[in-house]
């Protein structure tokens, strides 16, 4: 899968997709769901005139990212952790700002706030 984005660029707090296959429908309003390289069972509540075979986006928050092994672990009811090419959509969390480089100023690195020549 060709991404816009390199696994160096995904940071935690961001907030990715994942596309899930829904296998069959529980009885309790859920939808077990098949997630690429994920090898446990998941269960998600169904949406409405959801059936089996349907493909839908789950979304959740990064918890961590594994650039050596190139997986992410996302937030989404419970972890998760996939490899990063299963992901299918990202956004940098927008709390994120780069600081103005001046002086002692701060500047961001990979998430934190560091100090210029620290």
């Amino acid at each position: 899968m060709d991404m816009a984005w390199k696994i160096e660029d995904i940071n935690v707090g961001d907030e990715v997709a994942i596309a899930v296959t829904v296998l069959k429908l529980l009885d309790d309003g859920r939808a077990s769901v098949s997630i690429p390289s994920y090898g446990f069972p998941h269960s998600i509540p169904a949406p409405r005139k959801v059936k089996p075979g349907d493909e839908l986006q789950l979304t959740g928050e990064v918890a961590r990212v594994d650039e050596e092994d190139r997986t992410v672990t996302l937030k989404a009811g419970t972890l998760i952790t996939v490899d990063a090419d299963t992901i299918t959509a990202w956004t940098p969390n927008s709390r994120r700002k780069m600081a103005v480089l001046r002086g002692g100023g701060l500047k961001q690195q990979r998430g934190r706030l560091q100090r210029q020549g620290a």
